[in-house]
């Protein structure tokens, strides 16, 4: 797959880079929270007055508050407004007519350290300029946390730290404006791939009954089936042959693999992160081949016709680049100059697995099951993610094998 050359906006890479700058100790001139039941309407005028401001502290001190209106850290990029309970977020749906757009995530999406997946895609759907404008125009945001995400900090010894978080998977629900789950997208996907399977849920919505539940139901369960139907015919078409056999092995999971390496295969791009780290503390992440990313890569391409198409635009890139280059240890432009590619291959290839891979076993259990939240985001969670809520260690603590530390180092408050 190509994509097109690296470039950023000096502008937008200073707009993202002082969206990222710690917030003063001086007191805000009004309280955010106070601000915040304004709704998107106050954010608006937020965003106008920082857009007419000089960069500076007073511009950096603006963007905190913003961040806390929109409950969405990098809300400046962004421009969402996220309500994060339900019941506000049906009556927002009802009085505009819009079906509900719900990021599922572990942490809060108004912290830094969310789960990987959430800030991957802070990064990369939210920051992208015209598909931020089309999900505020089409949707009511709202996110909603499963469980605390878990924190990792591997201190060096001489003062170098390295503070992050693992294990962790995110998923947008899809309601109609009622609050009624019709859809569910896991993971990560590119901004193009994304905006695509919400069109066609968008579809949906607006043929189901707006007056008989249980012919809604029905409608939800049929598009389900129909859209399992589909993934399986999509993915007959990828196997041909002895290249297709070659993929096709992507399907199988190995009988042998640890919790920790079941749960991180199912993100491309966050894998790439956590493997490693969760490897230099001892746990067992597997590992995830190369060859691999660029066969799903290959499938997300023909799947969403994206060979030589753009994957990110120039604000999502900057951002990207503001948010790798805001610690102590920089990279050169080499460096740099690999990074948006290589990256944007993880997207695409993260969109193939979630439509061939992940997103079938959503429509197998729709096509069957009542859309019901709580029974979904179990399954979602346990049977998609492999991370099952009662597994309170996300597979990190599998006491198999001596560590050496009383208690494997587990503490319980």
């Amino acid at each position: 797959m190509t994509n097109l050359p690296f470039t950023l906006s000096l502008s937008l890479l200073a707009a993202c880079s002082s969206a990222l700058a710690l917030p003063s100790q001086t007191a805000m001139s009004a309280a955010p929270e106070v601000v915040r039941a304004g709704g998107p309407a106050a954010l608006e005028q937020l965003l106008a007055k920082y857009d007419r401001m000089q960069p500076g502290a007073e511009r950096d001190e603006l963007a905190q508050q913003i961040d806390q209106v929109a409950a969405q850290k990098h809300a400046t990029v962004s421009r969402m407004y996220w309500y994060t309970d339900l019941a506000s977020a049906k009556a927002a749906a009802q009085k505009a007519g819009k079906p509900i757009l719900e990021l599922r995530l572990l942490g809060r999406l108004d912290e830094e350290l969310s789960c990987a997946n959430s800030r991957i895609l802070r990064e990369t759907l939210y920051a992208h300029t015209e598909l931020s404008k089309w999900l505020r125009d089409h949707f009511i945001l709202m996110w909603s946390t499963e469980r605390p995400v878990p924190k990792v900090t591997i201190d060096f010894g001489d003062g170098r730290t390295i503070h992050t978080t693992t294990t962790g998977n995110s998923a947008h629900f899809i309601r109609d404006a009622r609050g009624e789950v019709v859809d569910v997208l896991p993971g990560v996907y590119a901004p193009g791939p994304f905006r695509a399977e919400l069109d066609k849920t968008l579809a949906l919505i607006a043929t189901l009954d707006g007056t008989d539940a249980a012919k809604r139901a029905q409608q939800v369960k049929q598009w389900h089936a129909q859209r399992a139907a589909a993934s399986r015919f999509a993915w007959r078409g990828y196997t041909r042959g002895a290249t297709g056999r070659q993929i096709a092995a992507l399907m199988k999971d190995p009988p042998d693999q640890t919790a920790v390496e079941r749960a991180q295969v199912v993100t491309v791009s966050k894998a790439y992160v956590e493997m490693p780290q969760l490897a230099g503390f001892g746990a067992d992440p597997g590992a995830i081949d190369e060859d691999e990313t660029a066969a799903w890569a290959m499938i997300g391409a023909l799947q969403w016709k994206l060979d030589g198409a753009p994957i990110l635009d120039a604000s999502s890139k900057s951002l990207v680049v503001a948010l790798h280059q805001a610690g102590p240890v920089k990279s050169t432009q080499a460096e740099l100059d690999a990074l948006i590619p290589r990256f944007e291959q993880h997207l695409v290839a993260d969109s193939g697995l979630n439509e061939l891979k992940l997103r079938p076993k959503i429509h197998a259990y729709l096509a069957e099951k009542p859309a019901e939240f709580a029974a979904l985001d179990t399954f979602l969670y346990g049977e998609v993610f492999n991370t099952p809520v009662a597994d309170r260690w996300l597979g990190l603590l599998p006491r198999t094998d001596v560590t050496g530390l009383a208690g494997d180092g587990a503490l319980i408050p």
